[in-house]
């Protein structure tokens, strides 16, 4: 009996050795699968990040078309050093030889492309079989497809290999029909990354060692090869074990299994409970990961829905209301594109916490995605509900100081109170989101409550952005022209206006749709379509002055000058014939790319004007410190002229402060000629307004120009003025 005991022992130590084995093996194999699948992710991830600078309409004509060195060095060579963090970058023409080669923060020898010519041969077949079948497919080629990873080896390190190719982001034929650049970047495998992949996969610290070198023979590792198949770098650390450690813990109770059988069905029943807590914790674990946002710990919206499932079956049982809010963070693509997405995500976290701090425990905050967060409050009413929105309100406006530095943080609140216990979450949702939309639309960090005519609101914005959309691509924009006239009656210049007109509402106001296109991201297409028009009149008028309005959106975009100087070319326009007009709230951020721009401007020969002055927060400092040449007042401060005494005094300091500084001044406006009179004494020598001419049609200042030679406007002897032509 004690030989079958022992027996039965020894075969239980020996299955549970091989089992343990086995288990070992497969947590080995799965490390190395994680280390693998997360090394490529990496590189594809890197890779896609190439797609926003590639996929450029001048990219291609720079590369292409006639390739530039200079712009290939700029967006590609420093730019992927600096921001995709690529050691080596190479810019290949249409046959795959290189043209432009980068290394560090300079440009190199082409031969450095050599040592991973072949790699890249093989890769860049890969993308151009991948780009010529979505082609002859009709299949668009977008960010995700335009992108291609490898993994390779070079002197005994691991490299991650990434290449795009440069497409026009338009179906311009033209820039179609030329064999497409690509640009590949090399980046070599740092230990820090290493260390961030092992803290992802909660592995032992990763390194890297050459081939062949000796480890201890419980490591594990990772086999990289070139391409001939040969061994050249690896990757090891140190496997978890859970095999062994389960072996080691159920070794005493088999051993006890030579007492009895008592004790080896007492030892079996622990462990299977011990076994079965653990996979119950896995598996709560695994939920709660299924259930939380990543980023912050909060619900995500699965349970968000689910939540508010239940909040709303206790409606129908106990009566009451819910109140949903969405919450989104005012401006915080801003944050992301200056300071980076860490910056945003610290953010992010910050705003959660702060969130978090404000609610009742009863009540769920959840994230749904970017910067939307969504509170459920339970047991409340309409006023409860605002009371909560103005302390979130409260509590995320200031300024944030982040890693990167400091931003100024305000949110906008949208409110629905749920008082019917039949609507579904994503109901709930899109009433908040709507309200969200109008508490943004009506100047933001502001809080406004879901009302049913918000749904007509929203469809008819978004037929009116189909519409402007249509209209720029077809350039059905008009372009008209208001004079501005000195006090003689003779027009000195024109002030070029966009107008826009549906096919189905009629004329659209331009202080509806140019704010609707800096939203929708068509500013600079809007801006670019006025400025060429305005170009091309203005050659009809020499010795007018024209003067073109652009937005904060052009003056910051890295597109606005070289497209400029291209249209100067084009038309043959000299610059000091266009004004440039400029809002104060551009100024107010004072930042460096804005103050550049301007520089620019003035240097190539702009006048630069300073639109709605006094409306802002005007300062001295702005009208020293940027290149402004021209400052024009504001129509709500002359619309007051001869009604309000304070107002002809506001102006009157106005244009002192803009003659002490050897500044132009213009009065926008003007409606009346007991406005004209006042604002000539005061000593503001152009005006524009209604009193000499509303916004006319280019031909019709044809017809001013050519009959009173300068536009004159007759001055009537019984004192009324008329315009010449009209």
């Amino acid at each position: 009996m004690t030989i079958v005991v022992v027996g039965a022992v020894c075969a239980l130590i020996g299955s549970l050795w091989i089992w343990a084995a086995e288990i070992d093996k497969a947590s080995r194999e799965r490390e190395e699968s994680y280390v693998r699948n997360g090394l490529l992710h990496l590189a594809e991830t890197q890779a896609r990040l190439m797609a926003p600078m590639t996929i450029w309409n001048t990219a291609v004509e720079k590369t292409a078309v006639k390739f530039d060195r200079k712009f290939a060095a700029d967006n590609y060579g420093s730019y992927f050093a600096e921001y995709l963090n690529y050691e080596q970058t190479f810019v290949l023409d249409g046959h795959n030889r290189p043209v432009l080669a980068w290394q560090g923060t300079q440009e190199t020898s082409l031969s450095a492309f050599d040592p991973f010519s072949g790699e890249i041969a093989r890769l860049s077949k890969d993308l151009r079989e991948r780009f010529y079948v979505h082609t002859a497919s009709g299949i668009g080629f977008n960010s995700r497809t335009n992108a291609i990873a490898r993994l390779t080896v070079m002197d005994g390190h691991i490299y991650l290999l990434g290449a795009s190719l440069i497409l026009p982001d338009s179906s311009h034929r033209e820039l179609r029909r030329h064999v497409p650049y690509m640009v590949v970047g090399l980046h070599r495998l740092s230990p820090a990354e290493l260390t961030t992949l092992s803290d992802g996969h909660l592995l032992t610290t990763i390194s890297e060692v050459r081939s062949g070198q000796p480890l201890a023979s419980e490591a594990a590792r990772a086999v990289f090869t070139d391409a001939t198949g040969q061994e050249k770098a690896e990757l090891t650390w140190q496997p978890a074990r859970p095999g062994l450690d389960l072996f080691m813990r159920a070794l005493i109770p088999s051993l006890l299994v030579s007492a009895g059988l008592g004790g080896v069905a007492l030892a079996l029943l622990h462990r299977s409970q011990k076994t079965a807590r653990s996979l119950i914790a896995s598996e709560a674990r695994a939920k709660h990961m299924a259930m939380h946002d990543a980023l912050t710990g909060l619900p995500n919206r699965t349970l968000f829905t689910d939540r508010l499932t239940q909040s709303t079956e206790r409606l129908r049982r106990q009566g009451g209301s819910v109140a949903v809010m969405c919450i989104g963070l005012d401006r915080f693509k801003d944050v992301n594109d200056t300071l980076g997405h860490s910056a945003g995500d610290e953010l992010i976290r910050h705003s959660a916490q702060k969130i978090g701090s404000m609610i009742r425990s009863g009540d769920t905050l959840a994230r749904l995605g970017g910067d939307e967060f969504v509170i459920i409050q339970t047991d409340t009413d309409a006023h409860s509900a605002a009371a909560l929105a103005k302390r979130v309100l409260e509590g995320l406006k200031g300024q944030v100081t982040l890693e990167s530095g400091p931003v100024y943080s305000t949110c906008s609140i949208g409110v629905t109170l749920l008082q019917e216990a039949e609507i579904e979450a994503a109901e709930a949702l899109r009433q908040a989101d709507l309200a969200l939309y109008r508490a943004k639309e009506q100047g933001r960090s502001q809080y406004a409550f879901f009302e049913v005519e918000m749904d007509a609101t929203i469809k008819l914005r978004k037929q009116l952005e189909t519409g402007l959309r249509e209209a720029i691509h077809v350039e059905a924009i008009d372009v008209v022209y208001q004079p501005q006239v000195d006090h003689n009656g003779r027009i000195v210049g024109v002030e070029a206006l966009a107008r826009w007109s549906h096919p189905q509402r009629g004329p659209i106001s331009p202080a509806y749709f140019v704010p609707l296109a800096e939203e929708c991201g068509l500013m600079m297409d809007l801006g670019s379509l006025i400025m060429r028009r305005a170009l091309i009149d203005s050659k009809r008028w020499p010795g007018l002055k024209v003067a073109i309005n652009v937005s904060a959106t052009q003056l910051r975009s890295s597109r606005f000058l070289p497209e400029l100087k291209e249209m100067l070319l084009e038309t043959g326009v000299e610059p000091r014939a266009i004004e440039i007009e400029i809002t104060e709230g551009m100024l107010l951020n004072d930042d460096q790319a804005t103050q550049n721009t301007l520089n620019a401007l003035r240097q190539m020969g702009f006048s630069i004007a300073l639109d709605d002055f006094g409306t802002g927060y005007s300062s001295l400092s702005y009208l020293s410190r940027y290149p402004v040449d021209k400052i024009k007042i504001d129509r709500s401060f002359v619309s007051n002229l001869g009604v309000d005494p304070d107002a002809e005094a506001l102006i009157r300091a106005i244009i002192k402060l803009a003659k002490a500084l050897h500044l132009s001044i213009l009065a926008e406006g003007v409606e009346t000629k007991a406005q004209s009179q006042i604002l000539r004494q005061a000593g503001c020598a152009i005006i524009q307004g209604y009193l000499f001419s509303k916004p006319v049609a280019r031909d019709e200042i044809d017809l001013m120009m050519a009959g009173q030679a300068t536009a004159q406007v007759t001055h009537i002897t019984n004192g009324r003025y008329i315009a010449g032509v009209r």
